[in-house]
């Protein structure tokens, strides 16, 4: 893989990475004159019928696809990891195509697409802190291990956070984001894997010829 190809991929990552954020706090002041930053989740602000939903659904759809990209050529061939990571972006693409229900429960809306967009959302959190702990399995270096099952960890704490404080679930889950993909993006940088069989044997045929 072509570092400068590799480089391109990761600073588009950057960018939209950084639009996530950016939009996470600014469409609010667009959206449903009902939405609350520290209340409501990002979800919503891609909610059926919201003002401007389309901004938060595409930014989904795109941090999924750079994702699985940089992931993809990154990883090489540790597959289970690429499997992974395959299932964490494909279900989250979908929460950006199945659409949450809108603030205001009166407003006409689709259960399906809201029913969809928990399933896929479950999964979304699930397949992220099982990536979380896969990778931990082929870090080269013990305090990789330790940040990625941190990261995990983390993540299922906000979550339940959630649950229990809901008038501060909007802010618990920007944290979710903010930290999920800023670690996978320092991952994708910074961390060195180990070899698979594969490799190695490659490795071996090369010095030997």
């Amino acid at each position: 893989m072509s570092a400068k190809i590799l480089e391109k991929s990761r600073v588009l990552f950057w960018v939209v990475y950084i639009t996530m954020i950016l939009t996470a706090f600014i469409l609010p002041f667009f959206s449903d004159p009902e939405y609350v930053i520290s209340k409501n989740t990002l979800s919503e602000l891609g909610a059926q019928n919201t003002p401007n939903n389309w901004i938060m659904n595409f930014v989904f759809i795109l941090l999924a696809l750079v994702t699985f990209i940089n992931g993809y050529k990154v990883l090489g061939e540790h597959r289970i990891q690429i499997f992974v990571l395959l299932i964490f972006c494909i279900s989250f693409l979908l929460t950006g195509i199945f659409m949450h229900a809108p603030i205001n429960r009166r407003v006409i809306y689709d259960s399906f697409q809201n029913e969809m967009h928990s399933v896929f959302s479950t999964i979304t959190g699930i397949s992220f802190c099982t990536y979380c702990l896969v990778v931990s399995f082929i870090t080269r270096w013990k305090h990789q291990k330790l940040i990625a099952l941190s990261v995990g960890v983390i993540a299922l704490l906000l979550s339940y956070f959630m649950f229990i404080h809901s008038d501060y679930r909007g802010l618990y889950q920007r944290g979710i984001f903010i930290m999920a993909f800023g670690w996978i993006l320092y991952s994708f940088k910074f961390y060195e894997y180990v070899f698979t069989k594969k490799e190695y044997f490659q490795l071996i045929n090369r010095n030997q010829k």
